[in-house]
């Protein structure tokens, strides 16, 4: 049994990092996730696993804990395979178009809900498990067979993090999800080798079988229920990579290109594409030329019309361009493998911290900045990049997709964001608005006289369809450009948007929103201009009110460390998403470690725990406090020093990750024991009800940190005033928890 117990902890670890993954990619794709939509899948994600765990866990009997913890088993696989279905059908359900933008409230609350069955399973069956642990071993405390499984569990976290980073990555959702289901059946099979109970292993063997068939089938089914993806349209090809699910669906003779569920193309891009020629037509004699981005479907067709010596086409996903490429007319197929295109997959911002090259004209050709690893292409910092690297009369390039007739708040916000980006590196900066707002940036002198452009057209022999010498007096001296402008010149609340401060994810999110929201858009514009001093008020104020009284205080401490160690976690990952972009799967490395650093905390606690009071709570939060302060200053060294990636740096990420982890990891079980004793239940009868708070505390806090520092604190405040309000945070606790041993 104990074996048994031992292997249903582990597989319990991986069952929930797995799952989360394949979850959170499925939700993303679904629903054009940023890292808005990724804090609230988090959210939902450890609520309803703490919920499972405070109060499901109550209403567990002692005589039915073995059939139930069979029974999760059996349920885990069910309701994992069933979200996955659920997710893809959502967008039947939402919103009825492929590549159209879904409602924000319905999504939030589908997302919400359709995690709810899964996790609350989860959190309810490790504390099964550790009550399991306690009553086959009289002899061992209660906290410490809580903190054993919680070792066991976050190795399984290990395992699940490897497994996924370097294998599962890269296959379908139900092959995963096949793979999970089939372990959880064995660990019940194993339990019931031990117990039996009648029924429940006939029905492990029968859904063991029946998830083979789902393994051996799942490319099938996978095909089968990503249609739902894409109504109205006919879908021809779906593959996983490195970076998002690549999709290519058929409507009547055009092909249309996805990634991640968000629309990038057709094959049939003229109009869009042509636009690239004013740009272009700015440059005197464009020979050498860098295009960030998307240029697979026809823009390197129209630039090569300008006769180049070298285009170097930096591409971060290899699979999109062999995927799609198939699809392609023979034209665009012979752009692609002119000699003079050089086709490069790496991270842009990787290339130039690790090229010497100058070039006469960059062009970023990517989405709006609506993720965290989209709007490292429209920061200061790869602004001031990007200067270093364009020749004497160069020409940076960048657009944003917005409303051609309508510049309101959310839009002129967003606008300035980006403007006060490139103002701080450039002397020169147009912005030109249609449904594209082109923003055109360079050292020398840019007007809006089109006669240079209309004759540089002329002498360069361009053919087009649509910009031609009309369009180009059109385009520069429209009311638009006047009226844009003037509101850009005068806006005083939009901040300057920087690698550590994204605040453009933050106005573009507003500007989704408005879609659909108005009133509501206008609520999420004031939380962006609340000042950082108030945010330290209220905590201060919050603290004040949850320490006052005779309140659960232990519990609470635990929130907080849990709070702490998402919120690191989630700015250590987004941090390494920003230095490292072109290494965005390794994240995964980044979880691992952080979970191998709890599994270590855990341990080293265990080993003594009977020694561990009250100040050894009191060091941990003295050390939260000193470790955000030196990450706090690692990330100022990191945005303002002009580093060269290196294994140097990626491993110290790790180290940072893992150490976070083992600090936590090590207040966990001193919480459990100071908790329990408190409570008195190790002599009670009815301790089961009461194994899963410290759980349940820990996942509650850290639901909230996930949400409040991916949606709010760093895209508001940054990075180095998020990891300043950790500090003060963890100050509060301090100053409790040092009067309350003075007390004792």
């Amino acid at each position: 049994m104990k074996r048994a117990i031992i292997f249903s902890l582990i597989v319990l670890g991986i069952t929930s990092i797995v799952s989360q993954l394949i979850v959170i990619r499925e939700l993303n794709t679904s629903f054009f996730g940023n890292e808005f939509f990724i804090g609230w899948t988090l959210f939902s994600w450890l609520f309803w696993t703490g919920i499972g765990s405070l109060l499901l866990n109550k209403l567990v009997k002692e005589e039915n804990i073995f059939k139930l913890l069979v029974i999760s088993n059996i349920l885990i696989p069910i309701f994992l395979s069933l979200e996955i279905f659920l997710i893809r059908f959502s967008r039947i359900l939402i919103t009825a178009q492929a590549g159209q933008i879904p409602n924000l409230i319905p999504a939030l609350l589908y997302g919400f809900i359709v995690l709810a069955p899964l996790c609350l399973i989860l959190g309810l069956q490790f504390t099964i498990i550790a009550r399991l642990w306690k009553y086959n071993y009289q002899g061992i405390e209660l906290s410490r067979a809580i903190g054993k499984s919680y070792i066991l569990e976050t190795i399984g976290f290990i395992i699940g993090g490897l497994a996924f980073g370097y294998f599962l990555i890269f296959v379908n959702e139900f092959y995963g999800a096949s793979i999970i289901a089939l372990l959880n059946l064995l660990a019940g099979i194993f339990i019931l080798a031990h117990r039996k109970i009648a029924g429940l292993k006939f029905l492990s063997i029968a859904f063991f079988g029946f998830f083979i068939l789902i393994f051996i089938f799942s490319p099938f089914i996978d095909y089968q229920t990503n249609v739902f993806r894409f109504p109205n349209q006919t879908l021809i090809e779906s593959k996983n990579s490195l970076y998002g699910n690549i999709a290519v669906t058929q409507l009547k003779d055009q092909y249309n290109f996805y990634e991640s569920g968000l629309f990038l193309g057709t094959n049939k891009e003229n109009i869009f594409n042509e636009c690239v020629h004013i740009p272009l037509l700015y440059h005197q004699n464009p020979k050498n030329i860098l295009l960030i981005g998307n240029g697979f479907n026809g823009i390197i067709k129209e630039i090569l019309k300008h006769n180049p010596d070298k285009i170097y086409y930096l591409e971060l996903d290899s699979e999109l361009i062999k995927t799609t490429e198939k699809y392609f007319s023979n034209n665009l197929s012979v752009n692609l493998n002119d000699k003079r295109v050089e086709i490069i997959n790496l991270d842009a911002r990787y290339f130039l911290k690790n090229s010497a090259e100058k070039f006469d004209l960059i062009i970023v050709n990517l989405p709006n900045p609506s993720t965290a690893l989209i709007n490292r292409f429209y920061t200061d910092e790869f602004y001031k990049e990007a200067k270093i690297h364009l020749s004497e009369n160069g020409i940076l390039s960048t657009y944003l997709k917005l409303s051609a007739n309508y510049f309101g708040p959310e839009i002129e916000n967003l606008d300035t964001s980006l403007y006060l980006a490139l103002k701080n590196n450039f002397d020169s900066v147009l912005i030109l608005p249609e449904d594209q707002h082109l923003f055109i940036a360079s050292q020398n002198q840019l007007d809006n006289n089109p006669d240079s452009l209309i004759q540089r057209l002329e002498e360069r022999e361009i053919k087009s369809n649509f910009v031609n010498e009309e369009y180009i007096k059109y385009r520069l001296n429209n009311d638009r450009v006047r009226t844009l402008n003037d509101l850009l010149d005068k806006n005083q609340t939009a901040k300057i948007n920087q690698d550590q401060l994204p605040i453009s994810c933050y106005y573009n999110f507003i500007y989704w929103i408005s879609s659909f929201y108005p009133n509501l858009a206008k609520i999420f514009a004031s939380l962006g201009e609340l000042k950082f001093g108030w945010i330290i008020v209220m905590a201060i104020f919050g603290s004040l009110i949850f320490f006052h009284g005779p309140r659960k205080k232990i519990p609470l401490v635990m929130a907080i460390a849990g709070f702490s160690l998402m919120a690191i976690e989630i700015i250590i990952i987004f941090g390494f998403q920003i230095f490292y972009g072109y290494l965005y799967y390794k994240i995964s490395l980044i979880i691992t470690a952080l979970m191998t650093g709890m599994t270590l905390g855990s341990w080293l606690a265990n080993r003594k725990l009977e020694q561990k009071t009250i100040k050894s709570i009191i060091k941990i939060h003295a050390l939260i406090i000193v470790f955000s302060l030196i990450l706090l200053f690692g990330f100022y060294s990191l945005f303002r020093i002009s580093l060269k990636s290196s294994i140097f740096i990626e491993i110290t990420f790790l180290i940072a990750a893992g150490l976070i982890g083992a600090i936590v990891g090590f207040e966990f079980p001193i919480i459990n024991k100071l908790y329990l004793e408190q409570k008195t239940l190790l002599r009670s009868s009815s301790y089961g009800g009461q194994a899963g708070i410290i759980y349940g505390a820990d996942l509650i806090g850290s639901c909230l940190g996930a949400f409040l520092v991916s949606i709010f604190l760093v895209p508001i405040f940054g990075i180095y005033q998020a990891l300043i309000f950790l500090g003060i945070l963890n100050f509060i606790i301090l100053i409790y928890l040092t009067l309350s041993s003075s007390k004792t």
